[in-house]
């Protein structure tokens, strides 16, 4: 898998360097999130904690992917600035999960 930094920004107001990225791999699957995480955390000198990889973009037929990458300066920022579906799909928050409204419906003695 081979990773070129396409675009590198600081955001200045919201604490945060913004990168986009050219990711190339060949005769290979698109990389998970996982292992992308892993390969930008060496290239871009991040703690993994504090990448927050927003998009993967995949186009049908090559063998190129576009990654959108936000990069904190600490973890408590990022779950600040974020979504809670973007935390959760980097595995930074769990998702919650709801009780059934018919659970408790079925409990009730029917009258």
């Amino acid at each position: 898998m081979d990773i070129e930094v396409v675009e590198k920004h600081d955001n200045i107001l919201l604490e945060r360097t913004e990168v986009r990225l050219l990711v190339k791999h060949s005769k290979e699957r698109t990389p998970s999130r996982k292992e992308l995480a892993e390969a930008l955390k060496d290239v871009l000198g991040m703690k993994k904690e504090t990448l927050i990889i927003d998009t993967v973009d995949s186009e049908f037929g090559k063998n190129t992917s576009k990654v959108y990458v936000k990069l904190y300066k600490d973890l408590q920022r990022a779950k600040d600035t974020e979504d809670d579906h973007i935390l959760i799909r980097n595995g930074l928050m769990e998702k919650k999960t709801k009780k059934k409204a018919g659970a408790a419906q079925q409990a009730a003695p029917a009258k």
